[in-house]
């Protein structure tokens, strides 16, 4: 029984103690029929029907109270089945068949449907097993987009376990992925960034961008999209440890950049400019922890590595879309 239960009880039972006790004690006294005091008995009375219509108040207050929690908790009931059966109907979908592996359009359906049930992290440990890794191509039973959609859902999660699994995920299969798709990077940390994330997650989703862009073909929109992603880490980070990690990869991103002649990077509502990066390269500093350090030093050299190749714009499908980072 809640507080407020508890509180209706002991106030009903006070007044139906009073109604019960104080008649007697009223019209058994002397006084009540002194003088036959004719008004003080209807006043007794009168009182009398105050406390027993409060009372009959106070036990409906409470009865009421007791039903809607009582509906409350079936209705919550109810919703958990519910979703429990139709993780369950997502599952089957995932599940192999009489014939084989089931198709990749249901196991896809089956994971997604699990992360809008928020399921998120039981969709992100079967895609562990569902997502080809390099050099498994001809084992893919999920494509990429899928995969990061399943990633993202999970990023967005409150689990911090899912979070952790699909950076995993993610930096595992980087090298696989472009950085110039919007398909191929999760929206939850494109030019944004989750600053609760447990420092495991995000130097997972730090190594992830940059081993994506080194094996991404070398253009002047890869370039910006890295430069965009790393600023909205930056951005959002409140720990000067990891900011000034992220200082030193957007150091080498800036200085390509300025070869450039196109000096402003949109994204989405936001512009990003070259003083903006500009400011956040010159925060870049060593980080107290030396392997730590070392490290993002070796993040850093692969961008160095791979930034001066950037020249020329994207001819792949959806070119047009890296003008917004």
């Amino acid at each position: 029984m809640s507080g407020d239960s508890k509180k209706l009880a002991a106030a009903s039972l006070g007044v139906l103690v009073v109604v019960a006790v104080l008649p007697a004690v009223l019209l058994l006294s002397p006084v009540s029929f002194g003088g036959g005091n004719t008004s003080r008995l209807t006043a007794v009375l009168t009182f009398i029907g105050v406390l027993v219509t409060a009372s009959v108040s106070l036990i409906g207050l409470m009865l009421n109270s007791q039903t809607e929690r009582r509906l409350a908790q079936e209705h919550a009931d109810q919703q958990r089945q519910l979703k429990l059966d139709a993780a369950m109907r997502a599952g089957q979908l995932i599940s192999p068949t009489e014939l084989g592996s089931a198709h990749p359009a249901a196991m896809a359906s089956g994971l997604l449907a699990l992360t809008k049930l928020d399921y998120a992290d039981l969709a992100v440990a079967l895609l562990v097993d569902l997502w080809a890794e390099e050099g498994e191509e001809e084992q893919k039973r999920i494509s990429d987009e899928t995969a990061i959609l399943v990633i993202d859902a999970a990023l967005r999660s409150t689990s911090l376990n899912a979070q952790l699994v699909a950076a995993e995920l993610l930096c595992r299969h980087a090298a696989n992925l472009s950085v110039s798709q919007s398909l191929h990077w999760p929206s939850a940390v494109d030019g944004s960034w989750n600053p609760t994330f447990r420092p495991k997650t995000k130097l997972l989703i730090v190594e992830a961008l940059v081993r994506m862009a080194a094996a991404s073909e070398p253009n002047e929109g890869a370039l910006r999209s890295v430069a965009v992603r790393l600023y909205g880490i930056w951005r959002d980070e409140p720990k000067a440890s990891v900011r000034g990690c992220i200082g030193k990869l957007i150091k080498v991103v800036f200085d390509r950049l300025c070869q450039f002649r196109h000096k402003e990077l949109v994204h989405g509502i936001q512009m990003v400019t070259l003083s903006d990066l500009e400011r956040a390269a010159e925060s870049a500093a060593e980080n107290p922890d030396s392997y730590l350090n070392d490290l993002s030093d070796n993040l850093a050299n692969r961008l160095k590595e791979w930034a001066p190749a950037c020249q020329g714009q994207p001819t792949t499908p959806g070119a047009l879309a890296t003008a917004a980072g």
